[in-house]
């Protein structure tokens, strides 16, 4: 089993305990469901001051997948493994 959760934009792999290095656990996981990897670029101080990601799509599907489970739950340990619905 993976520990990541993909970018919902590009389907980048993104290790989910990143999360935990932000000041704000919750607000970072909110900026990922909003941003998706743009939230990495922005001041970990200021997540309201982030980009959507502009990355190349590396995978349009599990970018998809990505973002339907970011919908479907706020819990980054819900999103991990989004390939096996590839």
């Amino acid at each position: 089993m993976s520990l990541d959760a993909n970018c919902r934009f590009c389907g980048e792999p993104w290790d989910i305990y990143e999360f935990h290095s932000f000041p704000n656990y919750n607000k970072a996981v909110k900026a990922f469901q909003k941003y998706g990897c743009g939230m990495f670029n922005a001041d970990p101080d200021d997540l309201d001051s982030a980009s959507k990601c502009s990355n190349p799509v590396i995978n349009p599907q599990l970018a998809a997948i990505a973002g339907a489970l970011q919908e479907l739950s706020d819990y980054p340990d819900e999103w991990m493994d989004a390939e096996q619905y590839l």
